[in-house]
């Protein structure tokens, strides 16, 4: 009963630190596909991110619980169905893909340079350096795929 306490929070925790991110630029999210989303470095920063969130919220959870909280997070977040959330993670970290890592070593970033504010005020701004590293590893990706179209 407890993990499923630290689930819902890890989840109210990430979407609300994605949140300011995902309408900014580019005329927000809304246009997006599941497909523009799918690329290494983007899944790797968004599902390292919300595990580092859960973590340092939410203290030690099982695998599985924190599978849960990726795959829902990100399928909120990109529209990608959970199962293959799960499986492009599996792939691209098991054959040590460069964009992944870069993805996730971004992520780690992002998280030091939040300065402990784990728990941003809903509506708030994006601090630059935050909003910096997010369209280094996430926004100029879904900008290229934008332009595509």
């Amino acid at each position: 009963m407890f993990e499923l306490v630290k689930m819902r929070r890890a989840r109210r925790l990430a979407h609300a630190t994605l949140e300011p991110f995902l309408h900014r630029g580019l005329g927000g999210s809304d246009g997006l596909q599941a497909g523009d989303w799918l690329h290494p470095q983007i899944i790797g920063f968004l599902a390292t991110l919300v595990t580092l969130l859960a973590q340092r919220a939410c203290g030690p959870m099982r695998d599985h619980a924190l599978a849960a909280v990726q795959s829902d997070v990100l399928n909120a977040v990109t529209g990608i169905g959970p199962e293959l959330i799960g499986e492009e993670i599996c792939l691209w970290s098991s054959r040590g893909d460069p964009a992944f890592a870069a993805g996730a070593v971004g992520a780690a970033t992002f998280l030091e340079a939040m300065a402990g504010n784990i728990e941003p005020e809903s509506g708030e701004a994006p601090d630059p350096t935050l909003a910096l590293l997010w369209d280094e590893h996430v926004g100029h990706l879904l900008a290229r795929s934008q332009r595509r179209l």
